[in-house]
């Protein structure tokens, strides 16, 4: 019989260039706060590029605490976390601007087909949400909802009305903010993508950006 290899120290290299990468990824992040510091008035960093930034840190956490709990190592495990985090990421859009930051969120993240209430993966997006509001103290908040072209225009107007205030809910739940929220559903007016495609036929991906909740904060 051959001698089994000892599959955690094999694991050890990449475990300490794990906490090599994260430690020099928080470094770098320390350095562009002071450099942010020393910008002039307006002149902030993309908040996408910070998110995008945290979202790679995340990645490199969530691989190292994988190879510390299963050094015996699965790939796909590993890979479906990557999707998963891509996900959460391509979730959430933001947008700022001097007076407000403007927050679009995927419909269908947050909410099962036809459905308004909150799905479990909703949460963590709606927890990156609420640390952005509690940094502004007590802002005004609107939250808009809207739907794709399917159905009705009630029926979509009832609907997109609906998961807005499910989204308002969830933030006064967590005490995101002890400011004013307002609501309202567009149902498909404001679409962001077509809904088809030149030719007449159904364009999903359309559909799917369409399919939104916006969250618009004005800066204090």
């Amino acid at each position: 019989m051959r001698p089994r290899g000892n599959k955690g120290a094999a694991a050890l290299p990449r475990i300490a260039c794990g906490i090599a990468a994260i430690v020099a990824a928080a470094i770098a992040a320390a350095q562009e706060q002071e450099e942010d510091a020393a910008l002039p008035a307006g002149a902030k960093r993309s908040a996408v590029d910070l998110q995008f930034r945290a979202a790679d840190l995340e990645a490199r956490v969530g691989e190292l605490a994988y190879l510390v709990t299963d050094l015996g190592g699965k790939p796909q495990a590993l890979a479906q976390g990557s999707a998963e985090l891509q996900a959460k990421v391509e979730a959430l859009q933001v947008e700022e601007t001097e007076t407000e930051i403007r927050i679009q969120l995927s419909g269908d993240i947050l909410f099962d087909f036809d459905k308004a209430t909150l799905r479990p993966e909703a949460e963590s997006v709606l927890e990156r949400v609420a640390e952005m509001i509690r940094k502004h103290g007590k802002p005004m908040i609107r939250i808009d909802g809207f739907t794709d072209s399917k159905g009705s225009d009630s029926y979509n107007l009832t609907l997109s009305q609906r998961r807005a205030d499910s989204v308002k809910q969830w933030l006064v739940a967590h005490r995101a903010t002890g400011g004013v929220l307002s609501t309202r559903g567009w149902g498909e007016a404001r679409p962001v993508a077509p809904n088809e495609n030149p030719d007449g036929s159904d364009d999903p991906a359309g559909r799917q950006q369409n399919r939104r909740v916006e969250i618009t904060i004005k800066k204090l």
